[in-house]
């Protein structure tokens, strides 16, 4: 005796007609195997009896001896079937098919089927029927089929979740299976009997839809616990159960990371707000009707860190869409959706003074504001400009790598980077937007960067070069106010000539009054001057080295190349040695490297030869045992004593004769002396010229007294 199922009366709970059938069949395979014996018989015959009251019960309409239930797929010859799906037989009437195992049927009877007096079809079952060949005959059949088990491989991306909030959701995915195109169902009774979500037309990764969502928050009153979920093919035996621990949610809220925002006009102001148990979050800034601004932005936290960064362009609220005034970072996991609530402004975001400022609110899960924030905006400014350099091969392309290699100076040496810092604000929302960084200066009317020559030849218009030159670039670091303007002395001359480019350059930044949107009272500029150089390198200041034949010997040079500058030092003999040694260049131009020539015979010439960016110098050098023996001073003391002596008598007598007797004698000493010592000697005289110069002034004294 078989039964209609009449789907009409189900569906309104979620439970379709397959998912009824699913149900019975599977309550009554569970009831099968635990009966024996005769207990089993008395059951079977309750358990039939309760099945057909359940029957009546869901309005099931009686219909006779023909087999006419509702099927999941057809069987016919060679059909595959999938364990646990029901098939239907066209047969012919008032007949009796017989169901046996084997492809030819002869591995043993399995089950008959009778069809009625009205019915050419009957149902099979494969809940119970093991995979493999079976064959049918009678009633006009006489064909085999195969029964096969569907694969069925899950995985979900948690196996934890919130009981409300943006985290209540977790995401399966069918990573394997040998079927296409099914249908699943998600239930457990532990959460409620009843409870049941169904997903239609999956599919095994790679080959169609394979991901389906619940959200765990949708359940009423689901309390925190441990859960088994079970995700089901509807129409096989094919399953599967996670262990999901469903966490309370707590309370939902966002706040701004600060009270109060500033920004320079025309600037571009970051807006950090931190959620909590939620994902999402909706900023409003402004107020339409007392600023005559008001513009939105709805947030995701995609990368779960609770944290989202929205950045207002006030240069660019003159902008129609939204999305391009009021945005996340290019790069961020995290995005937002902008829209005006006001219309476009007709110039940029205007300045605030004394206590007025624009407020700004965020709110998670209902209109009222979870927190309020303020945003001032001040004045513009243009500052000051200075200069620096990079070494030739310097990677420049972020901010924290330009810092870290540049060296200020106001001269390079041609083949280096020149870096001018423009010291600035309320530029960088000219400059820049929600994806990109503009290429020139020029781009925005009103802002204008140039480089000149500051001596022209006589008679001569004076070079110069501005950001839409090859080999000029920018770099914006509007979070710390600064432009970097990065020019390649390699590549410029393409602007220059080679000749022309030696010399003074003046570097001038300007905001223009009439043509900048955010116009300063009257224009503005900044200049440096540099100068450019041809490049230097010279090893032990041009004079041949002396090294002593061991280890740890100092190879010295001096360059005009920026700091950090790689240089390759070599040492070579021929058919003796080769070394080499990559230095850096330090900051005050001096680069050296240690050697060592422990081994060589003393005597040994070699050279040294010093390479960077095309640029060589070469010294010739030689092996010397006492080139590192201490400098010793030779000392030379000259001693002149120079003696006079003048004798003088007169005699008078009572005669008229005179006598006058005058001698004098001149005796000059020369003592020259000359004494090596090292640097612990006695300087000056010695002990020995000192008791000799003692000795001749007694003498001279004594003469005198005589």
């Amino acid at each position: 005796m078989e039964y209609h199922f009449l789907p009409s009366r189900f569906g309104s709970d979620g439970m379709s007609t397959r998912s009824w059938e699913r149900t019975c069949r599977r309550t009554r395979n569970k009831q099968r195997e635990s009966m024996t014996g005769n207990n089993n018989k008395v059951r079977s015959l309750a358990l039939t009896a309760m099945l057909v009251l359940s029957v009546f019960a869901g309005t099931m309409a009686f219909a006779g001896s023909a087999a006419a239930a509702s099927s999941d797929t057809t069987i016919s010859s060679g059909t595959v079937v999938y364990q646990g799906q029901v098939g239907e037989v066209s047969a012919n009437s008032s007949s009796t098919a017989t169901l046996s195992k084997g492809k030819d049927g002869n591995d043993g009877f399995v089950d008959s089927y009778t069809t009625g007096s009205s019915n050419t079809s009957f149902n099979i079952s494969t809940d119970e029927l093991s995979p493999g060949f079976y064959n049918l005959s009678g009633a006009n059949t006489d064909f085999s089929f195969q029964v096969v088990k569907q694969t069925f491989s899950v995985e979900a991306d948690s196996t934890s979740v919130k009981n409300a909030g943006d985290d209540s959701k977790l995401t399966f995915s069918i990573e394997d299976s040998n079927r296409e195109d099914f249908n699943v169902s998600v239930t457990s009774d532990e959460i409620d009997e009843d409870w049941s979500k169904s997903y239609s037309n999956l599919y095994e990764e790679g080959d169609g839809t394979h991901e389906f969502v619940v959200d765990f928050g949708a359940i009423s009153d689901l309390e925190p616990g441990t859960y088994n979920v079970t995700v089901s093919v509807d129409d096989t035996t094919a399953s599967q159960t996670f262990e999901i621990t469903v966490e309370d949610a707590g309370d939902v809220s966002a706040q701004f990371q600060d009270s109060v925002y500033s920004v320079p006009r025309g600037d571009i102001v970051p807006i950090t707000v931190s959620l909590e148990n939620t994902k999402n979050a909706h900023v409003v800034i402004g107020d339409k009707e007392k600023d005559n601004f008001e513009i939105n932005a709805t947030v995701t936290d995609g990368d779960d860190d609770g944290l989202v960064t929205l950045y207002l362009n006030t240069y660019r609220t003159t902008n129609a869409t939204a999305d391009n005034v009021l945005y996340v970072s290019s790069s961020s996991d995290d995005s937002a959706t902008a829209h005006w609530n006001s219309t476009e402004l007709d110039s940029p975001l205007a300045v605030t003074s004394g206590d007025y400022a624009y407020e700004m609110t965020v709110n998670t899960t209902s209109s009222n504001p979870d927190d309020v924030s303020s945003l001032s905006v001040s004045d513009r400014s243009t500052n000051d400009v200075n200069s620096w350099v990079a070494p030739e091969n310097a990677d420049l392309d972020d901010v924290s790598e330009l810092t870290d290699a540049v060296t200020q100076r106001n001269s390079v040496a041609k083949g280096d980077q020149l870096v001018f810092q423009v010291d600035a604000t309320g530029i960088y929302g000219a400059l820049e937007n929600e994806s990109n960084m503009a290429e020139n200066v020029s781009d925005v009317p009103g802002l204008s960067f140039k480089v000149t020559e500051k001596n022209p030849e006589p008679n001569s218009v004076a070079d110069s070069f501005n950001t839409t030159q090859s080999g000029v670039s920018l770099l914006s670091d509007g979070a710390n106010e600064t432009l970097y303007v990065i020019v390649d002395t390699n590549d410029v001359d393409a602007a220059v000539s080679d000749d022309d480019l030696y010399g003074e350059w003046t570097a001038k930044f300007t905001v223009d009054d009439d043509d900048y949107r955010v116009a300063p009272d009257s224009s503005q500029s900044v200049s440096t001057t540099v100068s450019i150089e041809e490049a230097t390198l010279e090893l032990n200041e041009g004079n041949e080295i002396s090294a002593a034949p061991s280890d740890n010997q100092s190879i010295a040079g001096t360059t005009n190349l920026a700091p950090g500058t790689k240089v390759t030092i070599q040492s070579r003999a021929s058919g003796v040695f080769f070394m080499d040694q990559d230095v850096k260049v330090n900051q005050d131009g001096t680069f050296s490297g240690m050697f060592d020539f422990s081994g060589y015979d003393n005597g040994t010439e070699f050279s040294v030869k010093s390479m960077v960016n095309g640029h060589t110098d070469s010294v010739s050098g030689t092996l010397n045992q006492n080139a590192d023996e201490p400098e010793t001073t030779t000392t030379t003391t000259t001693t002149t004593t120079t003696t006079t002596t003048t004798t003088s008598s007169e005699t008078t007598t009572s005669s008229s004769e005179t006598t006058t007797s005058s001698s004098e004698k001149t005796t000059t000493s020369s003592t020259e002396e000359s004494t090596t010592t090292n640097d612990d000697g006695q300087p000056g005289f010695g002990v020995a010229i000192s008791v000799v110069a003692l000795l001749a002034a007694a003498l001279l004294a004594l003469r005198r007294e005589n």
